[in-house]
């Protein structure tokens, strides 16, 4: 079947809103005028009817004993003279026991009032009401008739049929009529209008091409492992595909949540460098190209490209934290492997005076000592970590000192025990190194657990850095130390970030360095096992 055009639908879906619109507010309008006509008759009627109660011939006929039922008589005459000039379809003049004695059918003169709404009025009020009658359904006003010591001797009721009140309804019905017809063909020409401009913006093209564009773009966005994200010149965003969204959504953001202010205005501001830029944002490290837009007026707006490069880091972290943790296990095994050598010559001398004496001494002055050191640790991977690089920093002459705030609790995620490991041995290898060379090295280790937060703190005597080189030693590939170096506080960095937590570093030169870092800390509920005792 053939399609209708865009013009065509557009044309026959405002002009059948526009007829269907105009159609129920005809409907709703002329119920409205229905009921404004009935009241407003309904209060002629009842003003009709007080003003014939008050006539004074009508008094007279009703006071007459015995009252006069007759079709010839002169009320009559002058009640049907009257009731023709107001307009009204009849004004019945009936006595207490609800005789008629006026009537525009002669035959109904004399006979009991119909509609059984004419009690309240012989009871001395005035009224409108709607009954059958012997003209049909009506809308009738009653008044009493009262004498002049003020009793009630008859009623007066005039009124108009429905039909009547269906007359003057048409009448201007026919002119609302007329009025809607021409907002009609004024809606009709004003939709087709619409539809060719709406068909010229979109330069000719139908819906149906239009949506299978944005399904194939969608689909090619989706496909790519590349984040895209466009905004315009206002800053709102016009394009983003589901890998911009994962790398820039906060992880705790809901999918549908926006994006952070800060993280467009940190990748559209005008100084962003354009060509691979280094970012992290929200805790993922990302390579960023930016491309500015500017059209035929100058209107701004700005495509960016992302890149992930958590994987990369994650490899990088994996390899270092192996490094850290072979370098540690290879100054534990050298040191153990020295005193094994020492333990074998004594035992082949036949020494066991001075083999136990040695024997003695190690466990006083270094194994007893550094299992102290790091008791309060109840995660073995850390402890174990501590004792070795506790090996190292003797393998290097470094004094190393570890000081623990309280017992530290094994995490409830052994993910951060990893992390912890890697945060560490980065910080303390970069003290080890500030101290070469100084004649007392020292660095300091001290950890703490305190309202579900972690802190530790690495200090050294080093040398120290100015102020130009603290403010840019975090910066990746930045380094004092040669090429292919300045990534360690980079990534402590990263993984403080990823975290929640927060780093800071003080450091002048000649007084040594210091580095900070507060991390969440969720403890496990029971340790895992007991630490190194």
């Amino acid at each position: 079947m053939k399609r209708l055009n865009l013009s065509a639908q557009l044309f026959l879906l405002v002009a059948s809103m526009i007829v269907l619109t105009l159609g129920v507010a005809l409907l709703l309008f002329i119920a409205q005028l229905r009921g404004n006509l009935e009241h407003t008759q309904g209060e002629r009627v009842m003003g009709l009817a007080a003003v014939i109660a008050a006539r004074h011939d009508v008094e007279t006929a009703l006071s007459a004993t015995p009252v006069v039922h007759d079709p010839d008589s002169p009320l009559q005459a002058r009640i049907e003279t009257l009731r023709q000039r107001l307009g009204v379809d009849f004004i019945t003049v009936a006595d207490t026991e609800r005789r008629r004695l006026t009537h525009p059918e002669r035959d109904e003169i004399g006979r009991h009032f119909r509609g059984g709404d004419e009690g309240r009025a012989l009871m001395g009020e005035s009224y409108v009401s709607r009954s059958q009658g012997t003209l049909g359904v009506s809308i009738r006003g009653f008044s009493p008739v009262r004498n002049a010591q003020g009793e009630v001797i008859g009623l007066v009721a005039t009124g108009v049929t429905l039909d009547r009140v269906g007359l003057l309804l048409a009448e201007r019905r026919q002119t609302l009529l007329l009025g809607i017809v021409a907002l009609m063909l004024v809606g009709a020409l004003g939709a087709w209008c619409l539809a060719r401009y709406i068909k010229r913006v979109l330069l000719g093209f139908e819906p149906w091409q239009i949506s299978q564009w944005v399904q194939e773009r969608q689909a090619m966005l989706a496909s790519l492992h590349e984040g895209v994200l466009a905004v315009n010149a206002d800053g709102q965003i016009t394009l983003i595909n589901p890998a911009a969204r994962q790398l820039l959504q906060p992880p705790d953001a809901e999918a549908a949540a926006a994006l952070p202010a800060s993280t467009l205005d940190e990748l559209f501001a005008p100084a962003t460098p354009a060509i691979d830029r280094r970012l992290t944002l929200n805790g993922r490290a990302l390579v960023v190209n930016r491309v500015e837009i500017r059209d035929a007026r100058g209107a701004g707006g700005g495509v960016v490209t992302l890149r992930d490069r958590s994987e990369v880091n994650r490899l990088a972290e994996e390899l270092t934290g192996v490094s850290r943790y072979a370098q540690a296990l290879r100054a534990s095994t050298h040191e153990f492997k020295n005193r094994l050598h020492v333990i074998l010559g004594l035992v082949q001398l036949r020494d066991l005076g001075r083999l136990e004496r040695y024997l003695h001494e190690l466990d006083a002055t270094l194994i007893a000592p550094a299992a102290a050191r790091v008791a309060g640790v109840r995660d073995p991977i850390l402890a174990g970590f501590l004792l070795a690089k506790g090996s190292e920093a003797r393998e290097r002459r470094v004094a190393l000192e570890v000081e623990l705030d309280g017992e530290i609790p094994p995490p409830a995620d052994s993910e951060i025990g990893h992390l912890l490991v890697t945060i560490i041995g980065n910080l303390l290898e970069n003290a080890f190194e500030a101290v070469s060379g100084r004649d007392a090295p020292r660095v300091s280790l001290t950890l703490g657990v305190d309202a579900e937060a972690l802190s530790l703190h690495v200090s050294d005597n080093g040398c120290g850095m100015d102020e130009a080189a603290r403010l840019s030693a975090m910066e990746q590939g930045v380094s004092s130390k040669g090429e292919q170096r300045g990534y360690g506080l980079a990534m402590v960095q990263s993984h403080v970030v990823s975290l929640g937590g927060t780093l800071a570093l003080y450091s002048s030169p000649g007084r040594g360095t210091l580095v900070e870092v507060t991390l969440p800390y969720a403890a496990a509920e029971s340790p895992v096992t007991d630490g190194v005792t």
